[in-house]
């Protein structure tokens, strides 16, 4: 007896630890992300990270033939994009700005590494949007009133 005993218990050992390894394998393992946005501020230098891939690591990035993409590249070597609309577009051309060093403020959405920018200092101007001007150019005009500049 003690000894079927011990034969059923090493068996529903088994079958257990079995039990568990198809669950182990079948089980999708994710990382706790979160979702939410959050309003930040980036300090660093506007790049276009296929060049600066291209030149610090080889990569393969064909930026005449597609076109420069532009991020924040932090102090600790982070590259920040930035979300594509009026508001980014002259960070993003990067004729006026490229290798200078920028303040960028917006929502944040980290599962993306995308900024959505609200306001970006350079060379000690700030450029926030402008309803009147429709660009971001800082020129004050929604403190002024809607009669003009």
């Amino acid at each position: 007896m003690r000894k079927s005993l011990t034969i059923l218990s090493a068996v529903l050992l088994v079958a257990a630890a079995g039990a568990q390894a198809c669950d182990d394998q079948g089980a999708t393992k994710t990382a706790a992300v979160t979702t939410e946005a959050a309003h930040k501020t980036f300090d660093g230098t506007l790049v276009c990270m296929g060049c600066d891939l291209k030149k610090a690591e080889g990569a393969r990035a064909s930026c005449s033939a597609f076109g420069h993409k532009h991020a924040v590249k932090t102090a600790d070597g982070i590259y920040v994009n930035l979300l594509e609309n009026q508001y980014s577009k002259d960070l993003l051309a990067g004729d006026k700005y490229h290798n200078k060093l920028v303040k960028v403020h917006g929502v944040y959405h980290a599962t993306a590494n995308q900024l959505d920018v609200e306001t970006f200092t350079v060379d000690g101007k700030q450029k926030g949007w402008c309803d009147g001007c429709k660009s971001m150019d800082g020129c004050g005009y929604a403190s002024k009133g809607s009669t003009g500049k």
